[in-house]
Parts: structure tokens; C-alpha cells; sequence
């Protein structure tokens, strides 16, 4: 057995705010607070740091060249200082790994997504190949994702 298939709908990543799965070439995220408190900016960066090193290693060993991110249960807004952050230290090792889209699928609630818009759209200026999209729903979000 080959580790696409070991892995595949499995949770690489699991904790009270997310669980990250493979589905072939993409990478699954759903947001959700499981725990009695909202997360803070650290655990933020940790969960962040998290993906790009699976990025890093599993992504590149297996080809993924996008992710969706499902917000619809959870968004951590991000403050100026962890956007700037997240352009200068994680937008580049997504590039440098062979990412190339990220689907967002957002929740309806018009204050969390346009947090998550403002904040990528300013992302998507500075980040040269990242194709970032928005959908309302998963399948959609995911054809998206999955066409190159």
C-alpha cells in the first residue's frame, strides 16, 4: 500500500480548532472550536507552521497543489501583525512547495468573511502564483481546486 492510500480521508493534522486531510492532489481544512475557549494568536501560528511543514514533506512528496479552507464552523481573525507574518513567512514556503490555489468556503456571515477576504485579498497582491478563490459551498469549492 502506497501512502496516498494509507492517508487518503484520513486526519494528518487534528486538534480542537482543525482536522486537515488529503483528498488526492489537495488538502482538506476545516475550521472548528471544539475547545471552551477561542483560540489565541499563538496557537493561531502554531496550527499555520503545522500545515506548512505537512506542506513541506507530504504535500511535496505527494504532488497536492492546493488546499481548501472551510470556515464555515470557525474563522481566527487575523490582526495586521499575523497577516504580515503569514505573507513574508508562510505564503512563500506554500509557493516554494508547488501550491498554486486555495479555495475558501465561507460561512454566510458577512463581518467573518469579509475579515477573510480583506485578509487574502491583500495576500493574493503580494504572493505571485497563489490562485485564491471564495465559494459558499464544499463542492464547489473542491472542483475549483481540483482543476489545473
Amino acid at each position: 500500500m502506497n501512502n496516498n492510500e494509507n492517508t487518503a480521508n484520513q486526519d494528518l493534522l487534528k486538534t480542537n480548532f482543525w482536522s486537515v486531510k488529503r483528498l488526492d492532489q489537495m488538502y482538506y481544512i476545516k475550521w472548528e472550536n471544539l475547545s471552551e475557549h477561542e483560540m489565541t494568536t499563538e496557537q493561531f501560528k502554531e496550527h499555520i507552521v503545522s500545515l506548512s511543514k505537512l506542506i513541506e514533506s507530504d504535500g511535496v512528496a505527494n504532488n497536492v497543489n492546493g488546499f481548501m479552507v472551510d470556515t464555515r464552523l470557525y474563522h481566527f481573525t487575523m490582526n495586521l501583525d499575523i497577516q504580515v507574518w503569514h505573507d513574508e513567512v508562510i505564503i512563500p514556503i506554500y509557493i516554494k512547495s508547488g501550491i498554486v490555489k486555495i479555495a475558501f468556503i465561507l460561512s454566510g456571515d458577512l463581518i467573518r468573511d469579509l475579515s477573510i477576504e480583506q485578509t487574502f485579498d491583500e495576500q493574493k497582491a503580494q504572493s505571485g502564483p497563489l490562485d485564491i478563490q471564495y465559494f459558499d459551498n464544499a463542492r464547489a469549492a473542491r472542483e475549483w481546486v481540483a482543476t489545473l
